[in-house]
C-alpha cells in the first residue's frame, strides 16, 4: 500500500495562510508535564481564557493549559492572524471555515469547534475575516 506523505493526520485541522505569510517562523514555549513543549504559533487553533490561566488548543486537536492571561497572549501574536472575537477567545484567522453571522453569532472552525463572537465585536470580526478572505485570493 502506497502511503501518501502529505496527507494529515486524521482529525486534524488544515490552515489556510495567504501566500505573504511566513510560516513556522514563531514558536511558544510551554511548561507541560515537567518539560517545555515548542508549539508553532501555526498550529495553534485558538486560546480559550480561564482566569488567570489560557488553554491553548491545537490543530492536531491537544490542549495545553498555561498559566498566563488571555490578554497577555493577544499582546504577543500576529494581530493580523489572531483575532480576540470574545471574552475569553482568541481564534487563528487561518482555521476558519465559515462564520454565521446571523442571531447565533457563532463562528466555525476548520476542526468544526464552534465560537460565540462577542456582540461587541461582531462588526469588527466581520470585516476582519472580509479583508482575511481577500487576501486569500
Amino acid at each position: 500500500m502506497e502511503s501518501n506523505h502529505f496527507a494529515p493526520p486524521v482529525g486534524m485541522a488544515m490552515p489556510t495562510y495567504p501566500a505573504t505569510y511566513q510560516r513556522n517562523t514563531h514558536r511558544l514555549a510551554l511548561p507541560y508535564l515537567n518539560r517545555t513543549v515548542m508549539v508553532s504559533v501555526d498550529d495553534i487553533v485558538y486560546l480559550e481564557g480561564e482566569g488567570n490561566y489560557t488553554f491553548i488548543h491545537t490543530r492536531d486537536r491537544r490542549k495545553y493549559l498555561v498559566s498566563k492571561t488571555l490578554k497577555e497572549f493577544e499582546k504577543t501574536l500576529d494581530n493580523g492572524i489572531f483575532i480576540r472575537i470574545h471574552k475569553s477567545n482568541i481564534i487563528n484567522l487561518a482555521y476558519v471555515q465559515h462564520g454565521v453571522f446571523a442571531r447565533d453569532r457563532v463562528i466555525r472552525l476548520a476542526d468544526n469547534r464552534e465560537l460565540t463572537i462577542s456582540r461587541r465585536r461582531m462588526h469588527q470580526i466581520t470585516q476582519l475575516l472580509v479583508n482575511y478572505q481577500d487576501e486569500l485570493n
